[in-house]
């Protein structure tokens, strides 16, 4: 037994020993090395390009894994790169955020004004509640001298400025309108260059329109007085059957009918839809500001979707009141290419044309300034208008010497024509008066987007602060004005150092009106703004609304509404800074 076990057990060894001959030897260790190196750096392709150049996926060696595996790991490996690139770009934007805001903070506390961790809190008070600003403004002017700062928010700083010298400093630097402006114009008119926030993008678009306003004044421009008055009258005999007017409603018809009618001619007279258009037009502007103040459009919100679709029915509008004056002005005057750019068609054909030059189509450039400018224009002529006309039922000594003006100026059975209407020195110093007292807003604002102002006094307001001059206070500063500058007088623009008429006819190249020999005076009338973006059409305007106003007063009697007379002239007399009473009047047509 003892010998078969181990012939058995040495049967095992030997066949163990056969089983391990058979084998091939193990590779050295280095030549494994070699073997996994080689794999690594001559099969596997570390990028994709390599990875398509192979012969696919077949080919790769299965220390790879795969193709899948591969691609796998690629897109792993790619995705985190995107994620630390995408880190990397946020949190640089947000250090940049950070310092510009920390700058803001430390140059915004070096300018007088009360202290606010956040916002201040009367300024909030002020406009939540709807309360006068001008006589906020006013107290800190008082306490912290001609320039005071304002924090609206953390990021947002406000500048206030009243002295003259400082104001035109700032009104010749500061270029820029608030972006608000901008998005406002821009969402209730479409696309636009008229009314962008940056100079250097509508410097060329104003340029053109100046020229264009002021050759109304000599090109045909006064003919249409009378027929804007009698458009006006003939659209409000409804409201007339009542017996009086409302002042606001017929002022906004006035300035409504001298825009249309300076921009599209003789065809906005007699359109047909002039009555919904104006209607579109108010109901737009009034909410703009409120809609164009969101970040993100709210377009979930149905009264924001019912907006947009009255912006869509005034484009409709808009364009067709386009096509009517082109086609009324090429069959009436049958005039060339070159006599039509003189026509009354001459805005929409011709004046814009610069305007158009650009990524969008020339029609709904066109389309979006024109609207604009009836927007802005409407505004602006009409707050003027209702002014003058308050005044005249209030004082009737004032409308009895203006209309003895006007008839001694001109002709009883002639057209008034500009040169007419710059010999009436009194009624256009009664215009000039009520823009000083009574401007179309309380602020004047503006803006320095990319460049901090050094001013004088050694103030600099940062990049992107919103700058305002509180109108009411600069122009009716009794060191500048006289102890009278709070009332009503339009004598004082009937000084030997104002000379209207000249004013009035400067070279349309200028940037404003040189009011007075006096600097000062100069320099404290700011109902059109001043520096490079002041109202292009300031002179146009005045001229524009003088017109209108003899036009009125020839044929008409401007009257009080008897139950009204007491309380407007009470009103009037203790209002400084406020809006003068919505009065109803009554037009009665003199006797000639």
């Amino acid at each position: 037994m003892s010998r078969l076990f181990f012939h058995g057990e040495l049967e095992l060894l030997l066949l163990s020993q056969l089983r391990r001959s058979a084998q091939p030897p193990p590779p050295p260790r280095a030549a494994m090395v070699s073997s996994t190196s080689s794999c690594d750096a001559t099969a596997v392709p570390f990028t994709l390009l390599g990875a398509l150049l192979t012969a696919g996926p077949a080919a790769w060696p299965a220390c790879v894994g795969g193709g899948r595996a591969f691609l796998r790991d690629y897109a792993q490996r790619g995705t985190n790169a995107l994620l630390w690139a995408g880190l990397l770009a946020v949190t640089w934007v947000l250090l940049l955020r950070v310092a510009a805001l920390l700058r803001l903070w430390a140059l915004g506390s070096r300018i007088p004004g009360p202290r606010a961790l956040l916002a201040d809190p009367g300024l909030a008070d002020v406009l939540r509640t709807g309360g006068d600003i001008t006589g906020f403004l006013s107290k800190l002017h008082s306490s912290y001298g001609p320039v005071v700062r304002l924090w609206v928010g953390p990021s947002q700083l406000l500048v206030s400025v009243k002295d003259p010298t400082l104001v035109k400093e700032v009104l010749t630097k500061a270029e820029d309108k608030l972006p608000l402006t901008g998005r406002t114009y821009n969402l209730a008119c479409g696309r636009l260059r008229l009314f962008v926030s940056s100079f250097e993008k509508v410097k060329r678009t104003r340029e053109s329109l100046k020229i264009f306003l002021n050759e109304k004044l000599t090109i045909g421009g006064s003919g249409n007085s009378f027929k804007v008055i009698d458009a006006i009258m003939y659209r409000i005999d409804s409201i007339m059957s009542k017996g009086f007017l409302d002042s606001r409603s017929f002022s906004q018809h006035m300035a409504f009918n001298i825009i249309g009618a300076t921009l599209f001619g003789d065809a906005f007279l007699d359109w047909s839809d002039a009555v919904t258009y104006e209607e579109l037009l108010m109901m737009v502007a009034k909410d703009g500001c409120f809609w164009a103040s969101y970040a993100v459009c709210p377009f979930w919100k149905p009264s924001y979707r019912r907006y947009r679709t009255l912006c869509a029915k005034l484009k409709i509008l808009t364009e067709s009141i386009i096509r009517k004056s082109r086609d009324q002005s090429s069959s009436v005057h049958h005039y060339d290419q070159r006599s039509y750019q003189k026509s009354e068609g001459m805005m929409v054909g011709q004046s814009l044309q610069g305007a158009c030059e650009g990524p969008l189509s020339s029609e709904e450039e066109i389309c979006g300034n024109i609207t604009g400018l009836m927007l802005h224009g409407i505004s602006t002529s009409a707050n003027l208008i209702g002014n003058i006309l308050t005044r005249l039922i209030v004082c009737p000594k004032l409308q009895d010497q203006l209309h003895a003006e006007i008839v001694a100026a001109c002709n009883e059975s002639s057209e008034l024509e500009v040169d007419d209407v710059l010999r009436m020195r009194f009624l256009l110093a009664t215009v000039c008066e009520s823009a000083r007292l009574l401007p179309a807003g309380p602020l004047l604002q503006r803006c320095s987007l990319n460049h901090d102002l050094t001013l004088g006094l050694g103030v600099t307001v940062p990049a992107g602060a919103i700058l305002v001059v509180p109108l009411h206070l600069v122009q009716m500063d009794a060191s500048v004005w006289g102890n009278d500058a709070g009332q009503f007088n339009p004598h004082r623009f009937l000084k030997k150092d104002i000379d209207l008429g000249d004013i009035l006819a400067a070279p349309s190249g200028s940037n404003g009106m040189n009011l007075s020999t006096d600097c000062a005076k100069t320099e404290s009338f700011l109902p059109f703004g001043s520096g490079s973006r002041a109202c292009i059409g300031q002179k146009f305007v005045i001229l524009a609304i003088s017109m209108l106003i003899a036009s009125l007063l020839r044929k008409y009697e401007v009257q009080p509404h008897p139950s009204l007379s007491k309380e407007v002239g009470s009103e009037v007399d203790s209002s400084h800074f406020h809006h003068l009473p919505n009065s109803k009047i009554i037009l009665t047509k003199r006797r000639i």
